[in-house]
């Protein structure tokens, strides 16, 4: 829970940067972002099995437990990064704090997911209120939106994604990142 709030919290102060940002940026430029983003992320949610090898074999280990800075310090500077790309490019937990958390942290890929979750909301909030003050929403489209994420979160949370193992989940990921990227990026 301490994790989830350093992300929310350092997110918050930096998505309404983000969102400002985004009147400052073609819409053709924000979306060849986007595209380039996604296929950048794709690979490193599979690669943290060899990271995690490599570190392995480089440092001793060691059984302690992290103090409490060691945790929270990379979840804050996780959320000060994904906080603006969330107002930048409308995308968060999934694209960026899943992949960062997976990599940075020793959680697995399920923790990462529910970490994600629990720890995007007041980012999501903040973006989407600077995004709608100026003229960014579509209010005609975004309840329906909303209200099929909501159903579509639950019922893949719940029945879907505990119900995978990890390296499904990586991979399933990963090839999402590449499609959504590739297709973006072909769009322009």
């Amino acid at each position: 829970l301490d994790t989830a709030m350093a992300l929310a919290l350092t997110g918050m102060f930096t998505a309404r940067l983000g969102a400002s940002t985004t009147t400052k940026i073609s819409a053709s430029k924000l979306k060849r972002l986007l595209g380039f983003f996604m296929l950048g992320v794709a690979p490193l949610v599979p690669a943290k099995a060899y990271i995690m090898e490599a570190k392995k074999n480089d440092t001793k280990k060691h059984d302690t437990e992290r103090n409490r800075m060691e945790r929270l310090l990379p979840a804050s500077i996780i959320g000060l990064g994904s906080g603006f790309l969330a107002g930048l490019f409308g995308v968060g937990g999934g694209a960026i704090v899943v992949p960062a958390l997976t990599l940075s942290t020793d959680m697995t890929h399920h923790q990462a997911l529910g970490t994600s979750l629990a720890a995007m909301t007041l980012p999501a909030i903040v973006g989407t209120v600077t995004h709608y003050g100026k003229g960014n929403v579509s209010m005609r489209a975004a309840p329906m939106l909303a209200m099929g994420s909501f159903f579509g979160a639950f019922v893949g949370g719940r029945f879907v994604g505990l119900n995978m193992d990890e390296q499904s989940l990586r991979y399933g990921f990963s090839g999402l990142m590449v499609v959504l990227g590739t297709k973006t990026l072909l769009k322009i």
